[in-house]
């Protein structure tokens, strides 16, 4: 057989693999050069992007440093209502917004990194869009989001903007491919105090006091503390007021803790805090206290303004001396003589009582106006000079025009009342037990305030209940009363006393049907004390014509009590949802919907009593928090359940940061513009 010739074989076998191995070297090559060029533009993009939101960050800062150049004194209207001065967008926008976008286009630090930066005033559906004075460095409007806004802001009316600063970035190295990112940080700048940015806060400087929490509350959502308290334990009362202690777990805080100080730090450890998910430390430098007092007697002079009184106060003694200077002067107004058929003078009566059953006391040369045969209507101003009691006992009663009392008056309704201004020089007792009772203006009593309602609004009578539409002013002390039954509070309130919110414990099997639907601010110059009532938020329309869902706003002057809120009662599902731990779906519970302030101290129990605060608790000394994460169902305090991870929280405050945008009239005005940041979006 003949051999083939196989010489150069081997030359071929070395030539093919020399080049796979080349082919594959070069792969390698080609990999890591690329690669390294995808680490270059990473870390490119990781640069600019840092460098960017430092940008973001010495805008906001110039922002806020110039804002306290700006004037925000409100301008009185002739029908009595207040505007934003005219000056303000002006002054706003050249003297703060676009000379803040001029510094940063203008640092040659920047130049090569930016490509665009603006600011967005998306306040409301009419969006400003605001640039620096160098043309190249401004951002085209926003074909996509022109005109459109979440926002419903009155500008003429409330001094709080919502800004969208806007910034595109340049990479400065073309040979690193294009990396560019869009940066846009929302910031509200807001005329309102500090205490309403917060879920939870003290603004105490004394280090024995500040904000103390103790065993597992749930706060959803930034809280403040210049010192701060946490211990496992939480504490509660028994049935015979003695205090007792039960252990709990850590609290947990979904947000940050902001400060001016750093007293704080050496308590933000994993220990401390629920499933050792430990809250940031932020300082906030613009912290703005409320000046209590004189905005109570700007707020007293407004409504006294606004319902014909001359009386004023401006200093303190004026609002201690006030229940019996005003008294006097609507006695003055009570000029012509008692002269209506419908209004009976008696010699004696007994004063009907109260829903409560309390003892009231007989009236002496008083009068009556009663409907037993028939519906009676008032076309004309009513004036008695005397006590009065009006009693809807078969019939409505209705008043179309304003009701002066030189004495104390009792509003006694069994069916429906209809009420415009009422003023008395004395005390004002509004008693509902089976009809309705609504005011479509102001009442102002010189004397203490009573409104009680036990009228069932759960059948087929939905109209039946208490609903005061226009402001409250009690020169003594207020108290409300729903029992199982429901009010409507769309009025703002001041009481010179003692004001008090308080249902009681009967047919709460299902959750608490003790019920008063607030929009409105309160302002009480003494304790406040709330207790067995369920606060949820009325629906109004605000000055832009869209629709609002309302709440309490209660600012206390002495110490704030909240007790006995949703006692023995339990979440549907008492089993705790992923984070941030809020109530799903939540059938027995409703939030409260509101913001409690004090000028003193508050001590909150969610042992026994179940809180969730739709809304913020704050107090300007201390703030003491106490809950359990109960195990199983709270049932009575003498048998406290053990608290363990994964159930809900008895006492939960879900941030709402809804109160920043509302154009509330009668909230406090501080002195300048705060910045509150918002949302940060990188795209």
């Amino acid at each position: 057989m003949k051999k083939l010739n196989e010489q150069g074989n081997a030359l071929l076998t070395v030539l093919l693999v020399s080049i796979v191995f080349t082919t594959i070297g070069l792969a390698i090559v080609a990999s890591s050069i690329s690669g390294a060029k995808r680490v270059e533009t990473r870390e490119s993009d990781i640069t600019i992007t840092f460098e960017s939101k430092k940008v973001l960050d010495e805008i906001t800062s110039t922002i806020a440093t110039r804002l306290n150049t700006l004037n925000l004194d409100m301008v009185k209207n002739s029908d009595g209502t207040y505007r934003v001065n005219s000056s303000f967008q002006g002054e706003l926008q050249n003297n703060v917004l676009i000379p803040s976008l001029n510094d940063i286009v203008n640092n040659t630090a920047y130049n090569a990194s930016i490509k665009c930066l603006s600011i967005e005033d998306i306040s409301n559906n009419d969006v400003v869009y605001l640039q620096p004075n160098t043309a190249e460095t401004a951002c085209a409007a926003s074909t996509e989001e022109k005109n459109t806004s979440s926002y419903s802001i009155n500008r003429n009316y409330d001094y709080t903007r919502v800004l969208e600063i806007v910034l595109v970035t340049n990479n400065p190295n073309e040979n690193e491919g294009d990396v560019t990112r869009t940066l846009k940080k929302k910031i509200i700048l807001s005329p309102l105090p500090s205490f309403l940015k917060y879920a939870a806060g003290s603004a105490s400087e004394d280090k024995n006091s500040g904000l103390f929490l103790n065993g597992s509350s749930n706060i959803n959502g930034n809280a403040f503390a210049n010192y701060l308290t946490i211990s496992k334990d939480a504490n509660y009362q028994d049935r015979a007021g003695k205090s007792r202690t039960v252990a709990s777990l850590p609290p947990s805080v979904n947000g940050d803790f902001y400060s001016t100080g750093a007293a704080i730090l050496e308590k933000l450890k994993e220990d401390n805090f629920y499933k050792k998910d430990v809250p940031d430390l932020k300082h906030d430098s613009q912290f703005i206290n409320i000046e209590y007092d004189q905005t109570l007697r700007d707020r007293i002079n407004t409504m006294l303004s606004n319902n014909a009184l001359t009386t004023t106060v401006s200093t303190t003694t004026d609002v201690t001396n006030l229940s019996a200077v005003l008294s006097k002067e609507i006695s003055s107004k009570v000029t012509a003589k008692t002269a209506l058929t419908d209004i009976v003078k008696t010699d004696t009566q007994q004063v009907p009582q109260s829903v409560v059953g309390d003892s009231l006391e007989k009236l002496e040369n008083g009068f009556t106006i009663d409907s037993k045969t028939g519906p009676v209507t008032f076309t004309d101003n009513v004036q008695i000079n005397g006590d009065v009691v009006i009693n809807s006992s078969n019939y409505p009663i209705t008043f179309e025009k304003d009701l002066i009392v030189n004495g104390n008056l009792y509003i006694v309704s069994n069916k429906n009342i209809s009420l415009q201004s009422v003023k008395t020089a004395g005390d004002l007792h509004l008693i509902n037990f089976g009809g309705s009772v609504t005011a479509w203006a102001d009442l102002v009593a010189a004397g203490k305030i009573v409104i009680e309602s036990d009228a069932d609004t759960t059948t087929s009578s939905v109209s039946n209940g208490v609903k005061l539409n226009g402001d409250i002013f009690a020169g003594k002390t207020l108290s409300i009363r729903p029992l199982n039954t429901e009010m409507d509070l769309n009025s703002n309130i001041i009481s010179l006393g003692a004001f008090t919110v308080k249902g009681d414990e009967k047919g709460e099997a299902d959750g608490e049907n003790d019920i008063v639907r607030f929009n409105s601010v309160v302002y009480s110059n003494a304790e406040s004390f709330i207790s067995n009532v369920n606060i949820i938020g009325l629906p109004y329309t605000n000055k832009l014509n869209k629709s609002e869902e309302g709440q309490l706003i209660l600012l206390s002057k002495d110490r704030l009590t909240i007790t006995r809120m949703n006692e023995f009662n339990n979440y549907s599902d008492m089993n705790e949802p992923s984070y941030p731990y809020l109530p799903i779906e939540e059938k027995n519970i409703q939030p409260l919907k509101a913001f409690f302030y004090t000028e003193k101290d508050a001590e909150l129990y969610g042992v026994g009593s179940l809180f969730y605060i739709k809304g913020g608790i704050f107090a300007k000394n201390s703030l003491e928090i106490n809950a359990i994460r109960a195990n199983r169902a709270v049932k009575n305090i003498e048998n406290v359940p053990l608290s363990s991870e994964d159930y809900m929280s008895r006492f939960i405050v879900d941030y709402d940061q809804d109160v920043l945008l509302k154009g509330i009239d009668a909230l406090p005005i501080v002195d300048r513009l705060q910045i509150i940041p918002d949302d940060f979006v990188i795209q």
